[in-house]
């Protein structure tokens, strides 16, 4: 397999309208249309070829990061001038590669459906907003819409630490600068400490997956700093309990009250697919800080953070079911689909009862 076979594949990836492709040794290469897997014609790809194309692709750092870390993040330029975020991991077989579309101009609040509080998140002045969400959630696409957002209607010094930078923001209002981990700073940590030292109001951090950008983020927030960072988690209540965990043991419960102290916001969101068109909207999960979700986080008490959030919705707080409420209000995704992910799906079942329209006889 050659960039050449690559370029036809993705041209026929866009053709077909598709989101990924994805290239697995033992398996023909398929792509992605809405939630449906679809195999190409294609022959079997062998680990040798997967091998043969990333010759090319992979740097020394690229392959340093994809030993230590089992998975790395590059953006490929195709011949037509789209560009790809190509997400290459080690597992059983060998390597394999995910490719994505990237999308020339940078996403906006307004176009990603998200709930209006996220939007405010931009008033900050310091702290920590946590963007959870699991691989391919969307949680990049809001860190970006965020970071517009700040380019756009604000003049505050922002830097970005990126791996790696998908969208390229043009300068607006703020001072921008955006920085790739390996090709203008070692790692994530180090982009943090040296955005503090370039005078940075505002943070983003692409992900937190080690110690050592956990301890960096707060200590950005504690000196005055708004950081915003992506964390791999699927709801509110595991990011809270997995981010101290990244820490050694010995330093967890200090972690877990800084933490708390300094969070602002932590989201986490799903992507679903639409009702009655094309494409996905997110489900989004909102913690906001209060007495309550402060003293939980630093008791270790994550498991009560749904009954808070719940309680203090007027706040701007929302839950999973509450946020699947709200979608089905506006008909933006089906009933069955919304019960998959209801906590309760009784209380879903009987707001679809009460919202339905009565039938004549």
């Amino acid at each position: 397999m050659d960039a050449k076979e690559l370029e036809r594949m993705l041209a026929s990836m866009a053709r077909a309208g598709a989101s990924s492709l994805h290239l697995l040794p033992g398996h023909p290469p398929c792509v992605r249309v809405q939630r449906r897997f679809v195999q190409s014609e294609q022959g079997i790809v062998e680990p040798a070829d997967i091998e043969a194309l990333l010759g090319d692709l992979l740097f020394e750092d690229h392959r340093e990061r994809l030993a230590k870390q089992g998975q790395v993040d590059i953006l490929y330029y195709a011949r037509t001038g789209q560009r790809y975020r190509a997400t290459v991991l080690r597992q059983e077989q060998g390597l394999a590669m995910l490719m994505r579309p990237i999308p020339e101009a940078p996403p906006q609040l307004r176009d990603l459906q998200l709930p209006q509080q996220v939007g405010q998140f931009v008033e900050l002045q310091h702290g920590i907003v946590l963007v959870a969400g699991s691989f391919g959630s969307g949680k990049s696409a809001t860190l970006a819409a965020l970071v517009d957002a700040f380019n756009q209607g604000t003049s505050r010094h922002v830097v970005t630490v990126e791996d790696p930078i998908e969208y390229l923001h043009p300068q607006g209002r703020a001072l921008l600068h955006q920085r790739e981990v390996g090709a203008h700073v070692p790692d994530c940590a180090s982009g943090v400490r040296q955005a503090l030292r370039m005078g940075a109001e505002v943070v983003f951090v692409s992900e937190i997956h080690e110690a050592a950008t956990l301890l960096a983020v707060l200590d950005a927030a504690e000196s005055g700093c708004m950081v915003f960072a992506g964390f791999d988690a699927s709801s509110v209540v595991s990011a809270c309990t997995e981010i101290e965990k990244l820490a050694p043991q010995d330093q967890r419960e200090h972690v877990r009250a800084r933490f708390a102290t300094a969070m602002r916001a932590v989201t986490a969101q799903t992507l679903l697919p639409c009702a009655h068109q094309q494409g996905r909207v997110p489900m989004v999960e909102v913690l906001t800080d209060n007495s309550a979700a402060r003293e939980a986080l630093q008791d270790g008490r994550a498991d009560d953070l749904p009954a808070i959030m719940h309680r203090c919705r007027g706040l701007g707080m929302q839950t999973v079911d509450a946020a699947l409420r709200g979608l089905l209000a506006r008909h933006l995704v089906t009933p069955e689909e919304a019960l998959q992910h209801a906590v309760n799906r009784d209380q879903i079942l009987v707001r679809q009862t009460v919202g339905a329209p009565s039938r004549g006889r």
